[in-house]
């Protein structure tokens, strides 16, 4: 039976081992050398020296071996094997049992939160156009669908090139006709375009005609109510085919200015002199005979 070796003790074996191995070989070695000088045929003689110089290497390299596992193998074989610290007995306490008095806890009435209200969120509908308004559309051209609108600029003036000039969200009375400016991008001549002005849920104008603007520029819709622009919030919708494509909301602040009435050239009728004249425009011409 082997006993149990420490790591130590398995070291220093193996090095009295390799030692042994060494001084072994060296003396055989040494042996062959002397018999094979003593042979008289020379192929003998170089297999025996042969076989002692080979001999002699081994126990060079057990030697070798054998300093190598005394100087550093206790540290080879901590780095694989760590050592464990070694169980040293101590005495046992014993336990004598003790009375533990227990601490009793007053349950504090606790305050229930009610449940909060989650506001949810509300749905926003999508703008459509009136009914009254989608039955009188005749055109038969369905319109691209990468058709679109850019963010509506509301100004009271616009330039020469339809663009907004100073374009505002909040307008002060008094107002004359305010214009929606913005840009368009792949439209198609003949489709059908829609502008809605509202003032709260009341519609104040309206626009819808063919598209004749080409496919990409500059464009605006433009709305003057016939009773003058009331305070508070409006908002612009505008629709390709009966499909909705932007938003614009503004405010109008101060009390409503009612446009001053003009007089129409179409709806005045033209009295002449008795002198009578040849009239180009489209005015009637009443003549006096002479007397």
């Amino acid at each position: 039976m082997v006993p149990d070796l420490t790591i130590d003790q398995s070291v220093g074996l193996i090095s009295v081992l390799l030692l042994a191995g060494l001084i072994l070989a060296i003396g055989i070695g040494w042996r062959e050398l002397q018999a094979a000088s003593r042979l008289p045929f020379f192929l003998l003689r170089r297999e025996r020296v042969t076989r002692a110089w080979r001999l002699l290497l081994i126990g060079l390299v057990f030697g070798f071996a054998a300093v190598i596992v005394h100087f550093f193998g206790r540290q080879a074989v901590y780095q694989v094997l760590p050592p464990t610290a070694s169980i040293t007995p101590t005495p046992t306490i014993t336990l004598t049992r003790t009375i533990t008095p227990t601490a009793t806890i007053s349950l504090t009435p606790t305050t229930t939160v009610s449940p909060t209200i989650t506001p949810t969120a509300t749905i926003t509908p999508t703008p459509r156009i009136p009914e009254a308004l989608i039955v009188l559309f005749r055109e038969t051209i369905t319109p691209s669908p990468e058709a679109a609108f850019s963010p509506i600029e509301v100004a009271i003036s616009l330039d020469t090139l339809n663009r907004a000039i100073q374009p505002e969200a909040e307008l002060e009375n008094p107002l004359g006709k305010l214009y929606g400016a913005f840009t368009y991008n792949d439209m198609q001549d003949g489709v059908r375009w829609t502008a809605i002005w509202y003032h709260g849920s009341t519609v104040v104008c309206v626009e819808s005609n063919p598209w004749d603007g080409g496919t990409g520029g500059y464009g605006y819709t433009e709305c003057q109510p016939s009773g003058g622009w009331e305070a508070g919030e409006y908002e612009i919708q505008m629709f390709i085919g009966e499909t909705w494509k932007v938003s614009a909301r503004f405010t109008v602040i101060g009390e409503a200015v009612s446009p001053t009435p003009t007089a129409s050239a179409s709806a005045t009728a033209t009295v002449n002199t008795p002198t009578p004249t040849a009239s180009a425009s489209a005015s009637a011409t009443v003549n006096t005979p002479s007397p």
